[in-house]
């Protein structure tokens, strides 16, 4: 979690360093997905993820979030509002993988705390059955 943390930090300092080049919205969004994981990764390194939720927010992290902001900050400028292959402009193309990506983190961040909290009803039924005393008991 510490790598992943530390690769987090560095792709969040390199989209603030390179600001002026990202269209307007994306240094927010990237803050606002930062703002998701890190505390999710904080959470995980005291309960280790399954590999699923390692994977994705490995993916995420390492590979995702990264890719996207360096593939956009490789064009020229005057190629940032040029619509492309998709009809759309990369900086549009940019914002909107930067939204799937926030979405992305939120759906991450759901999916581990629902199921940790599913675990632990599941746990207090368990200890509910196991020990609370039948009215047959006495």
């Amino acid at each position: 979690m510490d790598r992943l943390r530390r690769d987090l930090a560095q792709t969040v300092a390199h989209a603030n360093a390179h600001g002026d080049r990202l269209p307007p919205g994306a240094v927010p969004t990237v803050r606002d997905i930062d703002d998701r994981l890190r505390p999710l990764l904080t959470y995980l390194a005291r309960r280790p993820p399954s590999a699923e939720e390692l994977r994705h927010l490995t993916a995420i992290i390492d590979d995702y979030l990264p890719r996207a902001l360096d593939d956009y900050l490789a064009l020229p400028a005057e190629y940032a509002d040029r619509p492309g292959v998709t009809g759309t402009s990369p900086a549009v193309d940019l914002l909107r993988q930067l939204v799937l990506l926030d979405e992305g983190a939120a759906e991450l961040q759901d999916l581990v705390y629902t199921g940790d909290a599913a675990k632990l009803a599941i746990q207090a039924r368990f200890l509910d059955a196991k020990f609370r005393r039948s009215d047959l008991d006495t």
